[in-house]
């Protein structure tokens, strides 16, 4: 009715019907969420390795931290594991990639995880030096107390008790690329960029121990470290560091190496057998080949690009 102050239907500011409120509404939290996601990605455009790590923590605390809340302990034999979250790297790897790169970088990560034709030296070095620490290991503790169980390599906790080739792909496939294809395949070119090696792969250290920490409320085996035993995990970390950059710039860039390596690695010192003797001899070996491999390159003119 004109004339009293109400809108007519046709007008053009008329009352919006209570579904045009609604629609009207989705519109703009659609255009919101937009808007945020291209603000995300400009960032990680010009932040590429903040990006990643940001990405990697949220999705295996993602998996970790409700465990933790809920009281969880990862043991021998129990009905709950840690490995979904260990692929959280791979995967952030993939995406910031596709953010930052597009398609092409997409395809290059993708071969890197696959890259097998190198110079066999380095399938030698990666499945060989892990397995030679462990048969050291094995003598010392065969000779000192008479125990050394092949076996128990095959017993992990967080997965079921198949054997030690169950194990020992799990922890190359899960594990190792899991892990390798963030921090190695995407993290290490990221800080290289500005840095030598040994200065690459030292910064990545505390983003790679920050990525753990849930792990230690989560797995027993980190559990009985304790305070005291925290700084030789960063040691041995900071170790595999240089030792996995070294070993993944030696092979062409081969993030399957560097898995296969890790994978390999972790069978000798993580699982029910890589105890006590057999894990502190085979990290010492880790740790006298990266002081090798970083006195090599501290005396090697050239490592800074």
């Amino acid at each position: 009715m004109p004339g009293y102050g109400i809108p007519s239907p046709s007008s053009d500011d008329r009352l919006a019907a209570p579904h045009e409120i609604a629609v009207t509404a989705g519109a703009g939290d659609g255009h919101r969420a937009a808007a945020r996601g291209a603000l995300w990605c400009a960032w990680a455009r010009g932040h590429p390795l903040a990006a990643y790590v940001i990405v990697a923590y949220a999705l295996s605390w993602a998996c970790w931290i409700p465990l933790v809340v809920n009281g969880s302990v990862v043991t021998l034999g129990g009905s709950v594991s840690q490995f979904p979250g260990l692929l959280g790297p791979m995967v952030a790897a993939f995406v910031v990639t596709a953010v930052t790169e597009g398609r092409g970088g997409v395809r290059d990560l993708a071969s890197r995880m696959v890259r097998w034709r190198v110079p066999v030296r380095w399938w030698l070095f990666a499945i060989g030096t892990p397995l030679l620490l462990l048969a050291s290991a094995g003598v010392v503790t065969a000779v000192g107390s008479g125990r050394f169980v092949p076996s128990d390599f095959g017993r992990m906790a967080g997965l079921p008790q198949w054997g030690v080739v169950f194990v020992w792909a799990m922890f190359i496939v899960v594990n190792g690329l899991g892990e390798e294809t963030g921090w190695r395949g995407f993290a290490v070119p990221a800080l290289r960029r500005r840095h030598g090696l040994l200065a690459a792969s030292l910064l990545l250290v505390p983003l790679w121990a920050g990525w753990h920490l849930p792990l230690f409320l989560l797995l027993q085996n980190y559990r009985d470290l304790g305070p005291v035993g925290l700084p030789g995990f960063l040691i041995g970390l900071s170790c595999g560091s240089v030792l996995l950059a070294w070993l993944y710039e030696s092979a062409s860039a081969s993030v399957l190496i560097v898995a296969v390596w890790h994978g390999t690695y972790n069978l000798t010192t993580a699982t029910a057998g890589g105890h006590g003797t057999t894990a502190a001899i085979v990290s010492t070996g880790v740790m006298v080949l990266a002081a090798l491999i970083a006195w090599r390159h501290h005396h090697t003119p050239g490592d800074t690009p």
